[in-house]
C-alpha cells in the first residue's frame, strides 16, 4: 500500500532517503504505470490540495486554465459541483472528455 498523504519515506539507489512523491523510482514507475494503464487509483488517501499539487508537478508542469472556486483547496484544484456554493457548475457537460485534448500537445498526464 501507498500512502501518499502522509510522510511515507523511502531509500533510493542512491541510499537517499526523501517523501515516497519526490522519489526519482517511484514517478518513473507512476509515469510507466499510467502509460501502460491509462488510469492509477489509489485508495483511501487524504491529500491535502497543495500535495495533490505537488504529485502532479512531478508529472509534469501543472497547466490551470480555469477559474479558482472559493471553496477549492488550491488555486491549481478546480472544485466542480453542480452547486454553485460548493464548486464550480457547468463544467464538462458535453460528457466524458479528455482535458487538453483541443491544444496542440495535449496533457500527457491528469490527476485528479
Amino acid at each position: 500500500d501507498i500512502n501518499l498523504s502522509s510522510d511515507t519515506y523511502t531509500t533510493d539507489n542512491n541510499h537517499t532517503t526523501r517523501p515516497i512523491h519526490t522519489n526519482p523510482a517511484f514517478i518513473q514507475q507512476l509515469k510507466d504505470d499510467l502509460r501502460d494503464h491509462r488510469m492509477i487509483l489509489f485508495r483511501n488517501q487524504t491529500l491535502t490540495g497543495q500535495r495533490q499539487v505537488d504529485i502532479s508537478n512531478t508529472l509534469g508542469k501543472i497547466q490551470s486554465f480555469f477559474h479558482h472556486h472559493p471553496q477549492s483547496p488550491h488555486t491549481d484544484i478546480l472544485r466542480a459541483s453542480n452547486d454553485p456554493a460548493v464548486g464550480c457548475t457547468n463544467v464538462g457537460r458535453s460528457g466524458w472528455h479528455n482535458d487538453g485534448i483541443y491544444q496542440t500537445r495535449p496533457f500527457q498526464f491528469q490527476t485528479m
